[in-house]
Order: C-alpha cells, then sequence, then structure tokens
C-alpha cells in the first residue's frame, strides 16, 4: 500500500470521528456543521484523554472508537447553508490551500511540531498511555495532541499534522456562518476570512502539526455559538462552553476564551446560562488541570508555581521565560508593529502588511453588533501581550478583520482581499520579508506524494535530523537530557528538557558546575554544638543576598567521623523545599539553590528522627556566583524533648579552594 493512502486516512479518521460525535451530541439540530465539529472534538478529546491516563490507549481500542464515533455520519445529514461568493475569490481561496495542502504532507520538520507535539505522541504510541512524567511540555494541556494519537496510530506523523490542517481549513466556512449571523455581506465575509488565511504565520502554522490553527477554530466556533444563544437558544451556551473549554484543552492561553465565555454567559444569561457554559468548560477542559493537580499541586502547571509553590518547578525559571517571551530579546513594543507586518523573524511569524488594517476595526463600533464583536476581539487579544509572538496574534485576527467586515463595503473588502494574496504570496513575501522569516518555503510536492523518500527529504530540510539519525541507536528510552530542542519525534525516547523544570534545573546546573569557569567564591562554614542532644540542624541566611544562595553539601561529623545518611532524616528548605535533599546527596557536582534571590530568612533544615548527642560538629559548603566578601549567614541547632528551641551554633567561615 503506498504511504499517502494509509497518512489521508489516518488525518481523517479523527476528524471524520468528531464530525460523528458532534452530531450525534447536537442530536442533528446543529447550526452549522462546523459547530458539529467543534462540539465532537472536544467530546472525542475526553474518550481519548481517559484511554491514555488508564494506559488503555492501544490501537485495538482507539481505532474501532473513532470509527464508531464516526457511524452518526451515515444516518444524519449536516447542516450545509448555500452560501454563493464570487468564483475568482473562491479559486483565490482554493490556490492557498492546495499550496498548503502540499506542505501539510509532506514530512514534518518544523520544530515545535517535531519536538513536543508529535515527541510526546509518539511516546503514548509506544507506551499506550501517558507516563507520570512532570516535564514542562508534559504538563501543558495537550487535547490537539490526543486528536492527533489515532491518526499517529493508522497514518505516522504526516497523518497527524493533516488533524491540524483540517481544522485550519473548517475555520473559513465556520468564519462565513459567523459573518451570516451578524448580516454581513457574504463577500465581505470571504474577504475577511481571506485576510487571516493568506497571512503567512497562518500558513505555516496551520498546515504543520502545531495547535494555532486549532485554537483559532475553537475560539471562533465559541463565539459564533455565543452569538446563537442570543436567540434564545440555551443548548447553544452548552455546546460554546465545550468550545471555549477546549480552545484552552488545546493551547494555555484559550485560558481567555473559556473565562471570557463564562462571563459573557453570566452576564447576558444569569446563573443558568453560566452553569451551562461552565458545564462545558469543564466536560472539554477539566481533565487536564485536574491531572497536573493529582501529579504536581498546581493546577495550571507549568506555570502559576508562584501562585502554587510545588517541587517539580522552580517559579524563578517560569519567571526567566516570561520574561524572554514578552520581549524576544529585548524587541521595543514601537519595533513590534513593522517586525510582525515586513519583518517576521525576531517575532517567529509573519502577518503581513494587512496588520496596519487593525486599527480600523474601531470604526465598527459604529454598528449594532461592533461592540460585542470589539470585545471578543480584545479578550483574544490580551495573550498577545504576554507573548509578542506571531503565532500569539493568530486568534485575534479573524475577528479584528470581521470588525472591518460590519462597516466597510464588500467592494472594499474584496480589493483587501486581492492585494493580501498577491502581498502574501510566497514570491511577493521573498520581496520585503526578513529571509530568516518563519514561513513556508518552495512547493515540495515530491515529498509530499511520497516520491521522495522522507528521510532524504529530512536530512535536507530539517538540520538536527542528521545528529539525531546518528544518536538514535545510542539512546535508551529514558535518561536523555536535551539542552537544544530536538526533533524527538523522530527518536524512540522523550527526553528532559529543553524548557524548564526542577529536574531540568538541577540537570542543567550539575553540568554547568563541571563544564563552566570555576565559581568565584566557595565558602565552607563549620558549626560545632556543645554536648546536648539535637533534634535539627538548620542553616540560615541573616541578610539579603543579591543573587542566588546555594549550599553544595552538609557534613555531620561525630568525633571526627562522618555520620551516614538515615533514610529516617526529614529534609526541609524556604524557599524550594523540594530540592533540599541535593545538599544531603554526597555528590559534589549537585546542590540546594534557593532560585529567587536570597532574601533574609531563607533557611536549609535537617530533623533527625530521634534526638542526637552533638559533641562536635557540623559542616556546610556553600556556593555563590557573586563576588567579594563571605556569606551573611547563621547556623543553629534545636534540642531538649518538650520546650523545644532554636540555639545558635558556634560558627566559623572561610574560602576554599576546593574545585
Amino acid at each position: 500500500m503506498h504511504p499517502l493512502i494509509g497518512i489521508v486516512f489516518g488525518g481523517l479518521l479523527p476528524l471524520a470521528a468528531a464530525l460523528g460525535l458532534g452530531r450525534a451530541a447536537w442530536r442533528g439540530r446543529a447550526p452549522h456543521w462546523t459547530l458539529e465539529l467543534a462540539s465532537g472534538s472536544a467530546l472525542l478529546s475526553t474518550l481519548l484523554f481517559a484511554l491514555l491516563a488508564a494506559g488503555a490507549a492501544y490501537s485495538a481500542a482507539v481505532l474501532p472508537l473513532c470509527v464508531a464515533c464516526a457511524l452518526p455520519l451515515l444516518f444524519r445529514r449536516p447542516a450545509v447553508p448555500s452560501l454563493r461568493v464570487p468564483l475568482w475569490m473562491a479559486a483565490l481561496v482554493a490556490a492557498y490551500a492546495a499550496y498548503y495542502l502540499v506542505h501539510a504532507l509532506a514530512p514534518e520538520i518544523q520544530p515545535d511540531a517535531a519536538g513536543y507535539h508529535l515527541g510526546l505522541v509518539a511516546d503514548w504510541a509506544r507506551r499506550h498511555g501517558m507516563p507520570s512524567r512532570t516535564g514542562f511540555y508534559e504538563m501543558l494541556p495537550l487535547g490537539l495532541e490526543t486528536l492527533f494519537y489515532p491518526a499517529y496510530l493508522a497514518g505516522g506523523p504526516g497523518a497527524a499534522r493533516l488533524v491540524h490542517f483540517g481544522y485550519f481549513l473548517a475555520t473559513i466556512p465556520l468564519f462565513l456562518w459567523i459573518g451570516r449571523k451578524l448580516n454581513v455581506d457574504s463577500r465581505a465575509s470571504l474577504a475577511a476570512a481571506g485576510l487571516y488565511f493568506f497571512t503567512p504565520v497562518a500558513g505555516i502554522s496551520g498546515s504543520c502539526a502545531y495547535n494555532d490553527a486549532a485554537e483559532v477554530f475553537f475560539s471562533l466556533a465559541a463565539f459564533g455559538l455565543l452569538l446563537e444563544a442570543r436567540e434564545g437558544k440555551w443548548n447553544a451556551l452548552f455546546h460554546a462552553g465545550l468550545s471555549a473549554g477546549f480552545a484552552y484543552a488545546v493551547k494555555m492561553t484559550g485560558a481567555v476564551v473559556a473565562a471570557g465565555a463564562a462571563a459573557w454567559a453570566a452576564l447576558r444569561h444569569g446563573r443558568r446560562g453560566l452553569a451551562l457554559t461552565a458545564a462545558g468548560v469543564l466536560l472539554a477542559a477539566g481533565a487536564w488541570p485536574a491531572r497536573n493537580l493529582i501529579l504536581v499541586g498546581n493546577p495550571v502547571a507549568p506555570l502559576g508555581n508562584r501562585i502554587f509553590p510545588n517541587d517539580h518547578f522552580h517559579a524563578a525559571s517560569e519567571e526567566h521565560l516570561s520574561r524572554t517571551l514578552a520581549s524576544y530579546g529585548g524587541l521595543r513594543w514601537r519595533e513590534a508593529p513593522g517586525e510582525l507586518a515586513l519583518g517576521g523573524a525576531r517575532l517567529q511569524g509573519l502577518i503581513g502588511p494587512a496588520l496596519f488594517l487593525l486599527p480600523l476595526a474601531l470604526l465598527a463600533l459604529r454598528r449594532p453588533q461592533g461592540l460585542f464583536v470589539l470585545l471578543a476581539g480584545a479578550v483574544l487579544l490580551a495573550p498577545w501581550l504576554r507573548n509578542t509572538g506571531a503565532r500569539f496574534l493568530m486568534p485575534a485576527l479573524p475577528v479584528l478583520f470581521l470588525a472591518i467586515a460590519l462597516w466597510a463595503r464588500p467592494r472594499w473588502m474584496q480589493a483587501l482581499f486581492a492585494v493580501q494574496a498577491i502581498v502574501c504570496s510566497p514570491w511577493a513575501v521573498e520581496a520585503y520579508a526578513d529571509r530568516h522569516a518563519w514561513r513556508l518555503h518552495g512547493l515540495p510536492w515530491k515529498a509530499a506524494l511520497r516520491l521522495e523518500p522522507e528521510k532524504t527529504y529530512l536530512r535536507q530540510h530539517l538540520y538536527e535530523y542528521g545528529f539525531v539519525e546518528k544518536a538514535a541507536p545510542r539512546i535508551g528510552p529514558d535518561g536523555l537530557l536535551d539542552l537544544y530542542g530536538l526533533p524527538y519525534a523522530y527518536l524512540e525516547t522523550a527526553p528532559l528538557g529543553p524548557l524548564s523544570s526542577a529536574r531540568f534545573d538541577n540537570a542543567a546546573l550539575a553540568l554547568q558546575s563541571a563544564l563552566g569557569p570555576r565559581p568565584e567564591r566557595i565558602a565552607v562554614l563549620r558549626a560545632e554544638a556543645a554536648g546536648r542532644f539535637v533534634r535539627a540542624v538548620r542553616v540560615r541566611l541573616e541578610a539579603d543576598w543579591p543573587g542566588l544562595w546555594s549550599i553544595e553539601e552538609i557534613r555531620l561529623e561525630w568525633r571526627s567521623r562522618r555520620i551516614p545518611v538515615s533514610t529516617l532524616w526529614l529534609l526541609n528548605a524556604r524557599p524550594n523545599a523540594g530540592d533540599a535533599w541535593l545538599a544531603l546527596d554526597g555528590n559534589p557536582a549537585t546542590r540546594w539553590f534557593t532560585w529567587d534571590d536570597a532574601r533574609a530568612g531563607a533557611w536549609w533544615e535537617l530533623r533527625f528522627a530521634a534526638g542526637r548527642i552533638s559533641r562536635r560538629d557540623w559542616r556546610g559548603r556553600q556556593w555563590s556566583a557573586a563576588s567579594g566578601g563571605s556569606k551573611p549567614c547563621a547556623s543553629s541547632s534545636r534540642s531538649g524533648s518538650a520546650g523545644l528551641r532554636w540555639r545558635r551554633g558556634r560558627t566559623a567561615t572561610a574560602p576554599s579552594d576546593a574545585p
């Protein structure tokens, strides 16, 4: 059998299953077939999540489930309203769709897609379920990846990316239906849809195994269903909740869609409306925060670690990542429009000159529906303020272009449509965009039809594939530390990294201590306690320290002999209690870190199972990357049986030349 047959079948299977399940959920009464696809996708993802979480996601269970879900397509006809659009406009959309389809059929070469989007799906396929690993990517909501899973089982990575492409294409008919709900001329609606569909960042993201185009689809579905609910159709609120909740399950930034839908339902429809919408949101998205809460104690992991402190992620690392994504290497706000419209390299994507039209959306306030549309656009724009990458602007673009269509004449919109089609064509983009802009290149039709061997195409277009190909036979199923960002969809393992978790941070620091420059200062602190029963030992920072305070190793001695570590001892620290054991593991390459700028009162503590007589001392070795002076720290011990109290030990601090 030709491999393309399996790829196409695998890509269509979860889409057909979602459409069939949605048709059954709507009982054949959906206003439009794209809304059936939206609701069915949320429900199918929940079923697949249950199988994956139970470790029962075998091909023999998943594929028949998808076939069964698709059966309603045989008995119920879809709701497809007639719509007349100019032939030349439809031809331009079809030409772009064909161009995108060729790229969607080619082997996956985009970084995150060949990394965690498909790498985790491949790992699920090897394990027949979700492992309990607590890495950065593993804790993200992976609703779309659950829909990739049956496609991957049936047709491999190429089939999975077709699923995302299906949602990208479905955005256009959904957009036209929403335009009808807003009484927008069909020509203007299609023109607004084209302004979004032709953007280079939408084209490359929608034709690979990312999740941004799917988030746009489900955000628009929620928006359209809230419009439908204004006509007194209460069931639309539940389905709006399904779409809004699944927007979060697809991508974390979709949380604003879920929150906005619930707030609007409460405002316009009262408690009943809020209850219906919230029920849909919880059904579509509730499994992911619940899983995170069980595994790491933080429902919004890998973010929110300052609000929900836990042992699996460092809040300082999260904040460093947030600052990086908010500025993209120091890019200033006034530079962002030009970079998004005409550059495309520094903000990882290109929107094209149509970006400069967005302020015109404010003129929609002259129309009765304008305020609702602009409010939706503002909600969808909010995540971009925290991450200025071009992909994070995608959910707001269709709604803002639709706001322009609310007031602009159809002929004006058609002119903008034609100009956008020209200036966003692959040939025109080369004339003004940065040569490193993230966009589609060429027309890989031989690779798409598998006339060119997949490995040959990957070697030519995926820089890291050569390394992966050589390293794969030498890498085991676990234990790979990824500091770079490998396309591990083509490996037989899911690595640790490259984004931060506590395990990744500690492993990277251990490597840095061996390969990096020597710390500017290592201080050895020795504290003695008089002969008395000691129940605990604590090292405390007495004054603020402008940097990371760390303890490499604690050693306890009795009569000049080291006391062996006991499994009965209890360790604690503030902050970063989860890493307290690294100061007592006997490994000079690891150490306990505060991770935040050290504040006065930070401490590391050891509690014994029973009181110990201390006549000698304990030693602590501390590291700092700062220079000058010794650390302002103190040691203390806790003694007694009834009235426990801390006693300060006699301490001495001295520099050390130890490596």
